[in-house]
């Protein structure tokens, strides 16, 4: 298959998938499945996560980054529905958990931009799609049953524990975490992230390890977020920041001038435009600019547009 390389000026608009350089970020509760799901060459010690697409990432074939990026070409590359102004508005991550994260919360846009002082700061509503899911898997997401928001404000370390939901998840599952909902996830998962592109996270508790605790902003993010169900699907979801969902082909699509999509390929696939064609490795996402127009795809992917 061939597939088309970036010049170095863009002349205002790009009519092919863009790739951008993954980043890798060591986390204390990371592994190695990266290298053995995915053939990534991992640094040593345990890596938790790989950047796939966020705005700070170096696109191949251009001397830029895609906030820059962004910034040049404005709706012509992310669409008439996004706030071009604002950068790039997702960042998609895999995560390999081999210890619990941390159990924590997420502001939603008003919180963040109280809590920052930043009139343009994003929220963190976030979305899974399960990979792997080992035998011992499972998931802090949500309250348990009958627990009121208010007890989180006396419990200290353990003692939060009673107070929330286990779930064990199932690879192939999708599972919506809004803003405001307190979660963790835990060892034997690889999972692909879709959040809003932000960074603030606030804990209530973190398993022993001596990293710092939120525990004030933690509760206002419960108590004051705007509230939004949950949910687990096995084939797509959707929010007012981003809707995703499970495709295998063979298929034939438009990608509207409206918004960019993001395919993460699952396994070896290939993908087709009108200007050239690609193999997509398992793992690996790429980002199909506003207006692409149509395109082809063999495989499967988890595909990532705003709605």
């Amino acid at each position: 298959m061939r597939r088309s390389a970036l010049g170095k000026e863009t002349r205002g608009v790009i009519k092919e998938p863009l790739f951008v350089e993954a980043k890798l970020e060591p986390r204390v509760w990371g592994g190695r499945r990266l290298a053995g799901a995915f053939g990534r060459e991992l640094p040593d010690g345990p890596v938790g996560e790989s950047w796939e697409i966020h705005g700070d990432l170096r696109v191949i074939g251009l001397d830029r980054t895609l906030d820059q990026l962004v910034e040049e070409l404005g709706s012509a590359l992310v669409g008439t529905r996004v706030d071009s102004s604002a950068g790039f508005p997702l960042l998609t991550k895999w995560l390999d958990c081999q210890a619990w994260l941390s159990v924590q919360v997420h502001p939603d846009d008003d919180l963040a931009r109280e809590f920052t002082g930043d009139p343009r700061a994003r929220g963190k509503t976030e979305a899974w799609y399960v990979h792997q899911a080992g035998d011992e898997a499972e998931l802090i997401h949500g309250l348990a049953a009958d627990v009121e928001a208010e007890q989180l404000r006396m419990a200290r370390g353990e003692a939060i524990l009673p107070l929330l939901s286990r779930f064990v998840p199932r690879a192939g599952q999708l599972l919506f975490t809004p803003a405001g909902q307190v979660h963790a996830l835990g060892p034997g998962t690889l999972i692909y992230e879709v959040q809003q592109s932000c960074d603030l996270t606030y804990r209530f508790y973190d398993w022993g390890r001596d990293r710092e605790l939120h525990l004030e902003k933690a509760v206002d993010c419960v108590l004051r977020s705007e509230l939004v169900s949950s949910t687990i699907s096995e084939r797509s979801l959707s929010c007012p920041y981003f809707c995703m969902e499970l495709v295998e082909g063979p298929l034939k699509w438009e990608v509207p001038p409206e918004s960019f999509q993001i395919l993460a390929a699952t396994v070896d696939s290939e993908l087709e435009w009108s200007g050239g064609s690609t193999l997509l490795r398992a793992g690996q996402s790429v980002l199909l600019p506003a207006g692409l127009g149509q395109v082809e795809a063999e495989g499967k992917f988890l595909k990532v547009g705003i709605p």
